[in-house]
């Protein structure tokens, strides 16, 4: 309901403002993101880390808790009977109705949290600002390590790329140098049986001088 609100409020349809269309690109991004489990709970573990180091930034010693939540998950399992017949031809086999179940999973998960209640300092607007501001670096800071790792990969896959397209040219080399010399090979053989004919290569005699 609340989503649906505010994207009344600055649709680009609704509203005749410059950014109006990135106002309601990030409404869409932050809504998709909310509905989406694991990326809440890493939004939550990022801004709990944020209050911590808001925290000591400002003079405050931490201490953290650690909650235990539980999370019911129904997982289906497929269980396939194989049945005989009788009534129908003699060697033929049929396979049987398969049935789903239905069995419900706890998962029990832990996460470190801050007890706001101890610390009246993140209630304030000096605090919340300055929570804000940790997690808008933490992001940042994730994102540039994405970054940086992902370069780290694409260089490595690009010197992959050039070392299988070197030999790739050097096998192209060598064949060529082959076919070339299979090419040639006649060509050899003549020229040696024409040496052979008059009499092979005449060595001359170096006459020694005595001592």
């Amino acid at each position: 309901m609340q989503y649906r609100k505010k994207s009344l409020m600055i649709h680009p349809d609704k509203v005749k403002h410059d950014r109006a269309q990135e106002a309601f690109a990030m409404l869409k991004k932050a809504e998709s993101e909310l509905n989406d489990e694991t990326r809440v709970k890493f939004l939550m573990s990022v801004i709990e880390e944020a209050k911590v180091e808001a925290l000591r930034l400002h003079g405050f010693k931490v201490k953290t808790q650690v909650v235990a939540t539980t999370t019911d998950t129904m997982k289906q399992q497929e269980d396939q009977e194989q049945e005989q017949k009788e009534e129908e031809k003699e060697d033929g086999e049929e396979e049987g109705s398969s049935t789903t179940h239905k069995r419900k999973k706890t998962v029990i998960e832990s996460a470190t949290v801050v007890d706001a209640d101890q610390y009246p300092f993140l209630k304030t607007p000096n605090g919340q600002e300055a929570v804000r501001a940790k997690v808008k670096e933490i992001l940042i800071e994730m994102e540039l390590r994405r970054r940086r790792q992902l370069k780290k990969e694409m260089e490595a896959e690009g010197a992959e790329a050039r070392k299988a397209e070197e030999q790739a040219e050097t096998r192209k080399r060598q064949r060529e140098e082959q076919k070339q010399w299979e090419a040639t090979r006649d060509q050899r053989v003549n020229s040696w049986r024409d040496f052979q004919k008059k009499g092979g290569r005449k060595v001359k005699k170096v006459k020694k001088s005595g001592l």
